[in-house]
């Protein structure tokens, strides 16, 4: 009997070890199929964006990154910088108009899990700033989103009203 439930237990250890499915319709890509597939996806995000924009009243400004940002409002003083402790109010939605967050956050800049893109679009703004930001998804949640409300390789749209950098 303890010879049976050996022998149980080393086929059923044997069973779990993660191998490779041969039935898997995963494909393997080389370094420079991935290269492409990136271009590809920037490209359909730029081409989206470029299109929200066209229809879009206010004037936008695209940085370097791919990050895209309209200035409703300036505001005044020191620009802030990574460490500063930064307080604002803002509402994020989806490219389409659905609404994903909003409220009142205080964060230290560049030292929270803030996506890239709002990390950048912080360090343009003043107290009393109030920018709209359009982040492609390689600048947000990329290929799988949050998990919540944001799905994967969303472009997303914020507005960030500076309150305080404290």
């Amino acid at each position: 009997m303890r010879q049976a439930i050996f022998i149980l237990l080393i086929i059923l250890i044997a069973g779990c070890q993660n191998k490779p499915d041969s039935r898997s319709s995963a494909v393997k890509h080389s370094g420079a199929d991935l290269i492409e597939i990136n271009k590809t996806l920037i490209s359909e995000d730029r081409k989206a964006i470029s299109e929200f924009v066209g229809k879009s009243d206010l004037e936008f400004k695209e940085t370097d990154t791919g990050l895209w940002y309209s200035i409703l409002n300036r505001g005044s003083g020191d620009t802030v910088r990574t460490g500063d402790n930064v307080s604002f109010d803002f509402e994020c939605k989806l490219l389409n108009g659905n609404p994903c967050y909003s409220g009142t956050q205080t964060i230290r800049v560049g030292y929270t899990g803030a996506e890239s893109g709002v990390t950048e679009g912080l360090q343009m703004m003043q107290k009393g700033s109030d920018f709209l930001f359009i982040i492609p998804p390689y600048l947000a949640h990329g290929l799988t989103g949050d998990g919540d409300r944001i799905p994967g390789r969303a472009i997303l749209v914020y507005r960030i009203r500076i309150k305080d950098i404290i």
